[in-house]
């Protein structure tokens, strides 16, 4: 197999379920966010918005807003992991390919985060916390956009585990 930097990334990259409290840097935010932006996105129309969140309490407000709502966890769970930083990603809830839109900058802030040796972890467990009005307030979404998942981003506390074994039976050859 031929290896460069940017394959090497994507076969290393591993969600990331514990943080150390420290921050990330402006810099490392600032370039991740950028990443994210360069994203592919339905038609060229970068119909999604960027939402970083660094107020623990906000953090943790979204997390029982969710439950409140009936989001369910395995006891003791913590769905962002202690992470400092958590970007939330919404688009217009009309526009045709808004979580495909989504996704593909979620990747991209995941391969940005590897790229300086942070964490990342994409999470959707949450996103009826995120919906809710009270929290949709406080995220300072634009008119009628709502959110379709979130990343935790911070530097690993503990490395991340192993990857799994590939599966050898998932790809087809139609010529």
């Amino acid at each position: 197999m031929i290896l460069n930097h940017t394959i090497e990334a994507l076969l290393d990259r591993r969600a990331v379920r514990a943080y150390r409290p420290e921050q990330i840097s402006e810099e490392e935010l600032t370039d991740i966010l950028l990443a994210a932006k360069f994203a592919p996105s339905a038609m060229g129309m970068q119909a999604r918005h960027f939402t970083v969140v660094q107020n623990k309490q906000l953090i943790s407000d979204i997390v029982s807003v969710a439950v409140e709502d009936g989001a369910k966890f395995v006891p003791g769970h913590v769905p962002f992991y202690n992470a400092p930083t958590v970007i939330v990603l919404s688009a217009p809830e009309s526009a045709k390919y808004n979580r495909e839109d989504c996704a593909c900058a979620i990747l991209n802030i995941m391969l940005a985060a590897q790229a300086y040796g942070l964490g990342s972890c994409y999470i959707c467990s949450v996103n009826d916390g995120l919906r809710d009005e009270r929290i949709a307030k406080r995220l300072k979404l634009p008119d009628h956009y709502i959110p379709f998942g979130c990343v935790s981003v911070g530097y690993p506390s503990e490395n991340a585990p192993a990857p799994k074994e590939r599966r050898t039976d998932d790809i087809s050859y139609v010529r």
